[in-house]
């Protein structure tokens, strides 16, 4: 007897964890959420500084006093090759391209392209889990699987899930506090 199809999802750690609940009915749907959005940190994680950055300059109109979206959008495609390798970052660009196409050059605007970003990651994952339980279990497990991981990523806004994913990020790179005098060892 088999430990369950999320084992053999060809997937990364955090997703066969978010697959294992979602196909779970004891687990509830807040855990499912909060794995779901374990998952989604650990793709965004892959996303390089020097492009956030990038992404967030434009949309605090850096270089662009005047606001305008053509230069903002010539901002954008010079940062799209730094998202080379990083399909969240591929993702991350477009959805800051759709946002300035819209006139949204406000920096909440970067929290929202992430998020929807996010989304866009996630609703790639939600076809790949589909198409995994279909082919190691029966239509009615897949869809169950499938429908606890969509309410899961449909029950965060955008702009949530983007501040959540961009404050991890953040505090993840804070400095660690060395200790550079000879009598400062291990704390007792």
């Amino acid at each position: 007897m088999s430990d369950g199809p999320h084992r053999s999802l060809g997937l990364r750690r955090p997703w066969r964890q978010l697959a294992k609940l979602c196909d779970n009915a004891a687990y509830t749907q807040t855990e499912v959420t909060h794995a779901a959005t374990a998952a989604l940190l650990s793709d965004f994680n892959e996303v390089s500084a020097p492009l956030l950055k990038a992404i967030k300059r434009v949309f605090e109109c850096e270089g662009n006093s005047l606001g305008s979206p053509e230069i903002a959008m010539h901002q954008l495609n010079l940062a799209r090759s730094l998202a080379a390798g990083s399909v969240f970052g591929q993702h991350a660009v477009k959805c800051s391209q759709m946002l300035v196409s819209e006139g949204k050059l406000e920096p909440d605007s970067f929290i929202i392209a992430i998020g929807v970003a996010a989304k866009m990651r996630g609703q790639a994952n939600v076809r790949a889990f589909h198409e995994h339980y279909l082919d190691k279990t029966n239509e009615f497990r897949a869809n169950k699987v499938v429908h606890r991981f969509q309410v899961a990523i449909d029950s965060l806004p955008d702009s949530s899930l983007g501040s959540i994913l961009v404050e991890a990020r953040t505090a993840r790179i804070r400095p660690s506090t060395r200790n550079t005098g000879l009598d400062e060892g291990v704390r007792l």
